[in-house]
Formats: C-alpha cells, structure tokens, sequence
C-alpha cells in the first residue's frame, strides 16, 4: 500500500489506503470501472503532493488521484465479491420508482457507492424495466455499463473469461427473473382467491340483511283477529 519515487517511499499508513489492496492488484473506481493500482507517487510539478496512479484496464489510460481526495472517490479492491454478487442477483426484484428523474438519481447513488452489491442492484433494477416497458437510450447505456463492470469484477473474482463472466451473469438474471414471475403468478392468484372469499361473504351479508330487514313486516298466517267493525247507535 505505499509507492516508491526515487528511492523513497510515499503514502506510508496513509488512512486513504488503508483499505486498497497492493500495489499491481485490481481495484475499481466508481464511474469509471476497474483499474491496476500502480502505488502512490510525488507529483512532480507540485513536489511534496502525492499521488494515486492507477492504470485502466480497459483503455490503458494513466489515472492520478490526488491522496487527499481518494477517500470521496470511493475506490475498493477488486475480484474479491462474487459471493456478494451472486447473493444480490438471486434476490427477488424490487418494483422500480416510476418517475424516470428518480430512477436515474437511485442509479447514479449506486454507481457512485461502486460495491459491487449496489452496482448488482442497480443492474437488476434496470433488467426489470427493461423486461417490462423497455428503458430510454441513457438507461440502455446506464445498463450495459453496469453490466461490464460486473463481468469485470466477476472474471476477476471467477478467474475466468469475460465471457464466461458474462454468461455466469445471464444465468442468474434469468433465474431471478423466472422466480420473480412466478411468484407474481402466486400472489396474482392469492389475490383473486381473497377477492372471492370476500365477495362470497358480501353476498353472504346481504342475505342476512334482506331477511332480517323483512322479518318485522311479516305476519305469520292465522296468527291476527279479524278487524272489528264499531256499530253506529241508531237515532231513536
């Protein structure tokens, strides 16, 4: 966890490393995918400054984080989650915020936490919507990044191939969504066997009501006298 720059070490028990793993190992930068931690060097323009340096797997690209900001950007060792993703992926689907401004605000918190159970969460959110009303072009985009990075982190932690990682992925989001429909299909019919006990007792009720709202009205036959009819005195 330190760098070497000429002959000296820097970044030595700095706080900011304390969870990043050594040197040449795999970490990931949030919005910015998975990187090779290179050590901490000494800013040649600004001596006495140190910097992270990562390289990015992907395009190659050197990457320099002032120390004193790594701690916001929320960088994490690497390969070392699957159990969390697999755990996340085969949880039920949660029912997605209908407000697409909201949507893309939860997505964005999730990126930038960058674990790997809010970036498997966040996918999930966005496989739903998109097995139901489809999403927008920048949620499609959203999705395949996440996506990439999972299957980073996923080969990382497999030690497999990418596409091997990919197809781990494309497994457990179908068997999540195979159980998520089957239990819709399961609380679908709970709901319509409650709806017709209830409209089985509402008539049940009724009955009662009808007959108890006739019962004062109704005379049991031969049970009342005759009426009586009053002789009027003649006039003597």
């Amino acid at each position: 966890m330190v760098g070497v720059q000429g002959g000296e070490s820097v970044g030595v028990d700095d706080p900011a490393l304390s969870e990043l793993p050594e040197p040449g190992e795999p970490v990931f930068y949030p919005k910015v995918g998975h990187c090779i931690y290179r050590g901490v060097i000494e800013d040649r323009v600004a001596p006495g400054t140190e910097l992270l340096e990562l390289e990015d797997i992907e395009e190659g690209s050197r990457i320099l984080i002032p120390l004193s900001r790594v701690s916001e950007v929320h960088l994490r060792a690497a390969g070392r989650s699957l159990e969390d993703i697999r755990a996340e992926l085969a949880r039920d689907f949660e029912e997605p915020l209908e407000n697409e401004e909201e949507r893309r605000q939860q997505i964005e918190q999730l990126i930038s936490e960058g674990t790997p159970r809010g970036l498997a969460r966040a996918l999930k959110r966005l496989h739903l919507l998109r097995q139901g009303n489809g999403l927008t072009r920048d949620e499609e985009q959203i999705r395949k990044r996440i996506r990439s990075w999972l299957a980073a982190e996923v080969a990382l932690s497999k030690d497999c191939t990418r596409a091997e990682a990919q197809a781990f992925m494309t497994r457990a989001l179908q068997d999540a969504m195979s159980q998520h429909r089957l239990r819709e299909k399961e609380e679908a019919k709970e709901r319509r066997r409650v709806a017709k006990e209830q409209k089985k007792r509402d008539e049940q009720t009724e009955v009662v009501r009808l007959a108890e709202g006739a019962a004062p009205s109704a005379e049991p036959p031969g049970d009342s006298e005759p009426p009586r009819l009053e002789e009027t005195p003649s006039e003597s």
